[in-house]
């Protein structure tokens, strides 16, 4: 069973890229990979993305968007820097 809650409990590495851009038309949005302070071990603080995706052992990475704005018509979509889920802090966590 112990090695069952370190699967779920371990924070893995990801090969997500740091930014990403998505460009429609002329319009372009920039995300930035979340990350988050962690205490590994007492006195130890790594900083990481996601634990893992649907299951352990699956990567996973949350993006921000930091700039850029999607419209559509006559809609207008989230602007950077109000994320929803992407805007959690740790101190949110807490």
């Amino acid at each position: 069973m112990s090695e069952l809650k370190k699967m779920y409990k371990t924070i893995m590495d990801d090969h997500f890229p740091e930014t990403m851009t998505i460009t429609f038309g002329d319009q372009k949005l920039i995300y930035k990979k979340r990350t988050w302070k962690i205490e590994e071990r007492p006195g130890e603080v790594i900083e990481k993305g996601l634990r893992y995706g649907e299951n352990p052992g699956q990567e996973a990475a949350l993006y921000e968007l930091i700039d850029g704005n999607l419209r559509l018509g006559s809609c207008q979509f989230i602007c950077g820097g109000k994320g929803l889920v992407s805007a959690i802090t740790e101190a949110d966590m807490i």
